[in-house]
This record gives C-alpha cells, sequence and structure tokens, in this order.
C-alpha cells in the first residue's frame, strides 16, 4: 500500500496563514514610514480610514490579504486602534510597535506598522530596542527591519548571535531578504493580523 507523505496543513495553522501568503513572501513591509502615501505607494495597497479616528494618528494599507495598521508612533491611542482592526484571539497578544517607538521618533518617522506578538517576546526586546548612536541620521521615507526587529516581527525573544548582529543599535535599513520557512511566514502574517481567511471590513472606510 503506497504511502502518503504529503504533510496535511490544517486551518487555523500558522501554516495555512503562511500558504496563503503565498506570493506575497518577498514583499518589502515597511515598519516606518514618513507618510501614509509612501507606504501605499511601495505595497500597490489601498489606504482605509479605522472608524472615527483621526487619519493622522492611524491609518490600514490592504494589499491583497495583508491588513496592515500603521499609527503615529506618538498616539497613545494605538492599542484601541489595533483592537477595532485586529481580530481578538483566545490567548494573550501584546499590541505593539514593530520599530520601538524612541527609534522612530529619533529618525523623525511619521507612522510605525502595529504587529501582535506573546507578551514575552515583547518584554525581551525592550532593553534592545535603542536608536544608533551616531549624529546626522539622513532620513528616508521607508524603513525596514533588521534581524532583531524581524525576531520580534515572528514572536521571538532577543536571541543574540556570537557577532551580537541582533543587539547593535537599529540604523535604517534598505529592505533586506529573510529567507522563511512557511511556518513562519504564517507567524510574520499573523503579526500583522491575518487570519485563516478574508476578514469582513469591520470599521474600515476607503479613503
Amino acid at each position: 500500500m503506497a504511502v502518503n507523505l504529503a504533510k496535511i496543513v490544517e486551518p487555523g495553522s500558522l501554516r495555512w496563514i503562511g500558504q496563503r501568503l503565498e506570493g506575497l513572501a518577498g514583499l518589502d513591509i515597511p515598519v516606518g514610514a514618513s507618510d501614509m502615501r509612501a507606504v501605499a505607494l511601495h505595497l500597490g495597497g489601498e489606504i482605509y480610514r479605522i472608524g472615527g479616528i483621526n487619519l493622522r494618528n492611524a491609518f490600514v494599507v490592504e494589499r491583497g490579504p495583508l491588513r496592515l495598521v500603521y499609527v503615529r508612533p506618538t498616539y497613545s491611542g494605538y492599542r484601541f486602534a489595533a483592537r477595532r482592526v485586529f481580530k481578538s484571539t483566545p490567548w494573550a497578544v501584546d499590541y505593539d510597535h514593530v520599530l520601538a517607538r524612541n527609534i522612530a521618533i529619533r529618525f523623525g518617522v511619521g507612522y510605525v506598522l502595529l504587529i501582535r506578538l506573546p507578551p514575552r517576546a515583547n518584554r525581551s526586546h525592550g532593553p534592545h530596542e535603542k536608536p544608533a548612536l551616531r549624529r546626522g541620521v539622513n532620513l528616508r521615507k521607508l524603513l525596514f527591519a533588521d534581524r532583531r526587529i524581524l525576531d520580534k516581527w515572528l514572536g521571538r525573544p532577543v536571541r543574540p548571535l556570537p557577532d551580537m548582529s541582533r543587539c547593535r543599535p537599529y540604523s535604517p535599513q534598505a529592505p533586506q531578504a529573510f529567507a522563511l520557512t512557511l511556518k513562519q511566514l504564517g507567524a510574520w502574517g499573523f503579526a500583522m493580523g491575518m487570519e485563516d481567511g478574508p476578514l469582513p471590513p469591520g470599521v474600515l472606510r476607503p479613503l
């Protein structure tokens, strides 16, 4: 009798979400941006208002299955904005800025991407979320993840490498290519709010 060795991907699993991201794995998601239109143009997505929240404070860019929430780094209501867009989970999650607020402010970033992640992982990144110490930083319209930020994005605690490349102060990044497994791709998508299937529009209003 032939044995079927094909791996079954069950709905509700990270691999299932990862499959929904096929074709988008190489998409460079900005972790910080000068303004909302810079994000939308880079991603080829549509901008949405979140209910009655002022666009100056928060907005969503939708591209395919991705629904990305960006907030002003000094906006104190970012958790409220996240709960309006993200589906609730039966386990504890933190809503946080994937690029730390103090880094974003240091580099004059207008908006930062929000993610959901395990509280333990979120806490472990706090001591390492600091900007580069050098002066005269050249501001960019878009900022991208380094290796430590990718760990946070995937819900992993800080794991210093021998060369300390995951613990160096953040400097403005050009897009980097990170190879992700299907499960890691699912964790990456889940952090940004993806679920098993399409989410209803809910409180989102197109501009």
